[in-house]
């Protein structure tokens, strides 16, 4: 049987080697997300031959491995440690690839069911950090009304000397939205989480100011040299142009930041019909398709 255990901050430098392959675009394949929400999914991981594993006590399935050589002995390896635990392999997340490798090595011998509610947005780093182009003609427009409304805005880094101002938006932020989202609870953990180990996490986070008070912030990470993933973004509902602000800022900061930033992944809409609609409105050039995959 494999051993995983749980996911630590001192287990960064051995898991990853195994991860930000330039091809890799999920917001799972980097360290940050995957450590941020281990806590929630009770993620735990395994090195062995050659490979990295990650297994969810939540949700009760496998990440798919990585790695490299024989994937044909590594999902072996998965399946006799499902069989030992009186399970059937199950994967979450399969990416479209993932499920074009584990058919060909093993046709027919596996479900896949599109998850849709899990699909990550993935959108142009230029024009979020530009707002070019008719489709986000209306997200200019909200921009120039919340500069016009507060001309002495600022974007500034997150830093231990605004830190405190940001959890406290965020504690308002929590209290104003209780009760709209049954995953509030879950996601405080991550952004109190992400907040307190930023420098740890190598994580980029930025905080919209006006007139001495915070209306919006953001937290991401890269992916790769050139994805990024959007961990967290909040922002006063209240308002306008809040949110588009916090977009295009936290962009701009990341592209300074990295220059070869090509694409921004702000990760899934679970299901919720109004983040579905934001998401979409921010014209995402494609969906990260996911399959929730069991053996036969």
């Amino acid at each position: 049987m494999l051993e995983f255990k749980p996911i630590t901050l001192e287990d960064r430098p051995l898991m990853e080697p195994f991860l930000n392959r330039e091809y890799f675009r999920a917001c799972f394949q980097c360290f940050p997300t995957m450590y941020l929400w281990g806590h929630i999914y009770h993620s735990r991981f395994c090195i062995a031959e050659g490979w990295l594993f990650i297994k969810s006590a939540e949700q009760q399935s496998y990440g798919f491995p990585y790695g490299e050589g024989d994937l044909g002995r590594a999902i072996a390896l998965l399946r006799e440690d499902a069989h030992q635990n009186g399970k059937k392999l199950r994967f979450f997340g399969l990416l479209p690839e993932q499920r074009t490798q584990l058919e060909a090595l093993f046709p027919g011998e596996f479900t896949y069911t599109p998850d849709r509610n899990g699909a990550e947005y993935l959108y142009e780093a230029e024009k979020l950090a530009t707002y070019a182009g008719k489709k986000l003609h209306a997200k200019r427009n909200f921009c120039n009304r919340f500069e016009a409304a507060h001309p002495d805005w600022q974007f500034v880094p997150i830093t231990g000397e605004n830190l405190e101002a940001v959890r406290q938006f965020h504690s308002e932020w929590v209290r104003e939205n209780e009760g709209v989202d049954n995953g509030l609870h879950q996601e405080g953990c991550v952004v109190r989480s992400a907040l307190r180990q930023m420098q740890e996490l190598g994580l980029t986070g930025g905080a919209l100011t006006a007139g001495g008070r915070i209306y919006g912030f953001s937290v991401g990470c890269m992916i790769n040299g050139t994805v990024s993933d959007i961990n967290i973004e909040k922002a006063s509902a209240e308002e306008p142009g809040a949110y588009p602000m916090v977009c295009r800022e936290m962009t701009r900061m990341m592209k300074e930041k990295y220059p070869r930033l090509t694409f921004v992944n702000r990760e899934e809409d679970t299901g919720d019909e109004g983040l579905r609609r934001s998401k979409e409105s921010y014209n995402p050039v494609a969906l990260l398709e996911k399959y929730v995959t069991e053996a036969r």
